[in-house]
C-alpha cells in the first residue's frame, strides 16, 4: 500500500505545471557606455534615484520539458548565442529552449556575449545567477492570464504638418547641433517638408495598447511571478540623459512587486518598432525628466495590478510545454545587395512556445506593432505574445505601408518591403505544427 501511494504521488508531481523565478542585480558599479543613442559621446555619470537594473528569469516545466524566459533591463544584447550557451551549460536547459530578450531600455548598457568589458562580465554572471536560482526554485504552480489596456505608448512616426525651418535636426536624439558629439558652434537652419515622416509623437497613429498579464501562484496560493507584456520603446529618457535608469518598465516592475510581497515581475517587450512613450526626452521640445519616466511606469503598473487582482490561477489540466523553432529567411534590402549580391537573405531565428493555451513567438529585433498584431492573430491560442528583441538582433521590421511613407525605421532596415507578407506566410506555416 505504501508503495502504491508513493507511485501515485510521484505521478501527480510529474503532471504538475512547475515554475521557478529569480532575479539578479546587474546595475553597473561604475561608468559604462550606454546604448540606444548615437548622440552620446561619453560614459554614464551616475544612476537616477534608487533605480536598479536586473536580469530576470522564469523557468517553466511540464512533462519533463523546461523553457527559460530570460529578460534583462538593458538594450540590444549582443551575441545572445554565447550568453544562451553559457546559461545552458549552467542549468542543463537546452539552448533552443532558452529565450533571451531585453527590455530595450535606452538608459542602460548593451552587453556583449564576447565579454569584452567588465560590465559584460558582470551581466554574464548576473544572468547565469538568475537562471540557476530560478531552476533551484522550481515548484508546482497555478496559472491564469488576462488583458488590460494602456496608452503610455504612442505611435512615433510623426508626419510633418507644413513646411518650416528650424535649427533642430530631424532626430535630436541621433544628431544634434546643440548637444553631444555633433554639436557645432555654427548651427544652420534645416528645412522640413510638410508630409515627411520623422520621429516624434503621432497621436493618430496605430499602436497595440494591450497590457497582457500572466499570473503564476504557488500550489498553496502564494504569489510567485507575473509576466507583463506590452509594446513600447524604453525612450522616455533621451540621448541627453547620461544616468542609468530602469526606464518606465523598470519602475513598472518595481511598483508591481511592492504591491505583492514575494512576487517577482518579468517584463517581456513586444512589437515596439514604431511605438515610443507618450513623451520622449529630446523630441518635440520635451526635456528629459526622470519624474515623468517614473510616472509612466506607475501608470501602467496600476493597470497590471488591476488585471492581476482579477485573475484566479488554476492548475493546468494535463500541462505540456511544446517548443518549435525555425529559421525564417527574409529578402535583404536592395541597397545592401550592392555590397554583396550573393547575400540576398536576412536570417530570422524564431522560437514558438506553447504552454496550455498561452503562446509566445520570438522575433530578433524591432517589429512594427501592426505586424505583431497579425502574428498574435495567427496564433492558435487564446493568449498570444510577441517577444521582440529576443535571441538576436536584426534591426527594424517595418510593415509594407511604411516603405512608401519613408522615415527613420525604413531608412535603416535591412529588410525588403516584401518581407512582411513573406514572414507572415512563414509564421502561419510554423503555427500549423501546433494544431
Amino acid at each position: 500500500m505504501a508503495g502504491l501511494l508513493l507511485s501515485v504521488v510521484v505521478a501527480g508531481r510529474a503532471q504538475d505545471l512547475r515554475a521557478g523565478y529569480a532575479k539578479a542585480d546587474i546595475t553597473p558599479t561604475g561608468p559604462v557606455m550606454m546604448g540606444g543613442y548615437d548622440l552620446r559621446g561619453a560614459p554614464s555619470d551616475g544612476i537616477h534615484g534608487q533605480d536598479r537594473l536586473y536580469a530576470r528569469a522564469l523557468v517553466v516545466e511540464a512533462s519533463g520539458v523546461r523553457v527559460a524566459f530570460l529578460e534583462a533591463d538593458v538594450i540590444i544584447i549582443q551575441r545572445t548565442d554565447i550568453f544562451r550557451r553559457k546559461v545552458s551549460e549552467a542549468t542543463g536547459i537546452p539552448v533552443e529552449n532558452i529565450l533571451l530578450g531585453d527590455a530595450h531600455n535606452h538608459a542602460a548598457p548593451s552587453p556583449n556575449g564576447e565579454l569584452k568589458t567588465d560590465y559584460d562580465r558582470q551581466f554574464n554572471d548576473g544572468l547565469i545567477k538568475a537562471a540557476k536560482e530560478a531552476v533551484a526554485n522550481i515548484q508546482p504552480v497555478r496559472i491564469a492570464a488576462g488583458n488590460g489596456h494602456s496608452r503610455i505608448g504612442m505611435n512615433r512616426r510623426q508626419v510633418k504638418p507644413a513646411d518650416s525651418d528650424s535649427y533642430l535636426t530631424f532626430d535630436e536624439n541621433n544628431s544634434s547641433q546643440s548637444f553631444g558629439k555633433y554639436k557645432t558652434d555654427h548651427p544652420v537652419l534645416i528645412h522640413e517638408f510638410g508630409g515627411v515622416v520623422r520621429l516624434g509623437a503621432n497621436p493618430l497613429g496605430p499602436i497595440d495598447d494591450a497590457v497582457q498579464v500572466v499570473r503564476l501562484d504557488t500550489a498553496t496560493g502564494l504569489p510567485l511571478a507575473v509576466v507583463i507584456h506590452y509594446a513600447c520603446h524604453g525612450t522616455s529618457l533621451g540621448g541627453r540623459n547620461s544616468k542609468i535608469s530602469g526606464e518606465w518598465m523598470g519602475r513598472m516592475q518595481e511598483f508591481i512587486e511592492k504591491q505583492f510581497p514575494g512576487l517577482g515581475a518579468i517584463y517581456v517587450q513586444g512589437a515596439a518598432g514604431d511605438i515610443n512613450p507618450r513623451e520622449v526626452g529630446g523630441l518635440d521640445g520635451v526635456a528629459d525628466n526622470i519624474e515623468n519616466t517614473w510616472a509612466l511606469g506607475e501608470e501602467i503598473g496600476r493597470e497590471v495590478v488591476r488585471v492581476y487582482r482579477g485573475l484566479t490561477p488554476e492548475p493546468l489540466d494535463k500541462p505540456r510545454v511544446q517548443i518549435e523553432t525555425a529559421e525564417i529567411l527574409l529578402p535583404r534590402q536592395y541597397r545592401e545587395l550592392f555590397e554583396n549580391f550573393t547575400d540576398t537573405a536576412v536570417k530570422v531565428p524564431t522560437t514558438v512556445v506553447r504552454i496550455g493555451d498561452l503562446m509566445w513567438t520570438t522575433f530578433p529585433g524591432e517589429m512594427f506593432s501592426s505586424i505583431g498584431k497579425q502574428v498574435k492573430a495567427t496564433t492558435p491560442a487564446t493568449d498570444a505574445y510577441v517577444m521582440g528583441y529576443t535571441n538576436g538582433y536584426i534591426g527594424y521590421f517595418p510593415d509594407q505601408q511604411a516603405y512608401a511613407q519613408g522615415g527613420y525605421e525604413v531608412a535603416v532596415t535591412h529588410l525588403d518591403p516584401a518581407s512582411e507578407h513573406i514572414y507572415l506566410r512563414a509564421i502561419a506555416k510554423l503555427m500549423m505544427r501546433f494544431r
